[in-house]
């Protein structure tokens, strides 16, 4: 933040040398001097604003805000996939695809073992013949410890959990029935970007 200079100041004569003036008349205040005395003013001095520079608290902020994009980024990225219809990746799966063919996005928000974790869930629900989470809620997950290059974030996520082709809930190993899970996620910085490296989520009641 830049810095206001002080203004200068105009000096004035003082009290004393006023009330002398005043009776005396024409004579001049100090020490046997016949010539009045000027006034001399400063010249008021500006100083220009310095450059605004960015403090450690914004830069701070600034990251934690880059981590929850990221985060958040991550999340409807695996939800977009898991809520694409299965009978295309299952038959592209049967086929020889790999997850990181069908599901290439996720590479951008996950890294291992996060990444692995990850794809072997997509596989599991596509295979299952499973349909995704038909909604969800990202909740207000937060920063809960920041450094240069990693972060943790704390949240809780509701969605309304993978059923079967019949409507009944999948699985609980894939995200069957509808419910609430917490957890913490750790976030990497990984060649400029911001990646959920591992997580540990628990099933809650309610978020």
């Amino acid at each position: 933040m830049g810095s206001q200079g002080q203004k200068g100041r105009v000096r004035n004569w003082t009290f004393g040398c006023a009330l002398g003036m005043a009776g005396m008349g024409l004579a001049a205040c100090g020490s046997g001097s016949s010539s009045p005395t000027s006034t001399v003013r400063s010249t008021p001095t500006t100083s220009l604003a310095s450059p605004t520079t960015t403090t450690t608290s914004a830069v701070h902020a600034a990251a934690g805000t880059a981590v929850l994009n990221a985060w958040q980024s991550a999340q409807q990225t695996l939800y977009g996939y898991l809520q694409a219809p299965w009978q295309q990746d299952r038959a592209n799966l049967v086929a020889g695809q790999t997850a990181a063919t069908l599901w290439p996005n996720l590479a951008n928000y996950f890294v291992d073992p996060a990444l692995q974790s990850e794809q072997t869930f997509l596989v599991g629900v596509k295979m299952g013949q499973l349909n995704g989470p038909s909604s969800f809620k990202l909740g207000t997950p937060t920063v809960s410890v920041l450094s240069p290059t990693s972060a943790r974030v704390t949240g809780c996520i509701d969605d309304s959990g993978t059923t079967t082709a019949a409507g009944q809930p999948g699985p609980t190993s894939l995200g069957g029935g509808a419910g609430s899970y917490s957890g913490t996620w750790t976030v990497q910085l990984t060649g400029g970007s911001w990646k959920i490296a591992s997580y540990k989520t628990a099933t809650v009641s309610k978020c």
